[in-house]
């Protein structure tokens, strides 16, 4: 999960920094990987969630459009969610907030 977000900000974020930050808050440990890259518009957002979803062309930036898909399916298997803040043209980042207590 972790590799797929970094390789992401790295593939889009065209060579600009990549900052990655673990944080504990109530309940919850939080994982944020951000770019400063392309962005992702607002209409591609929730697609990008999807099984094959891509945002931008395969051509360019290759890829199969499952890596997010799947980071969302094993955060939501261990109770999570994801949750992305973006525009096109200001990069992206992603929140993963995973429970602090084991589910049951």
């Amino acid at each position: 999960m972790v590799t797929n977000l970094i390789a992401n900000a790295l593939k889009y974020g065209e060579g600009r920094q990549v900052q990655v930050a673990v944080e504990e808050g109530p309940g919850e440990a939080r994982l944020t990987v951000q770019d400063q890259g392309i962005g992702i518009a607002p209409v591609d957002q929730q697609r990008i969630f999807e099984r094959f979803g891509r945002a931008v062309s395969d051509r360019r930036y290759g890829g199969f459009g499952i890596g997010l898909w799947l980071v969302s399916e094993i955060a939501a298997a261990h109770g999570g969610r994801i949750e992305l803040v973006s525009a096109l043209g200001s990069g992206s980042t992603f929140v993963v907030h995973l429970p602090k207590q084991a589910m049951t």
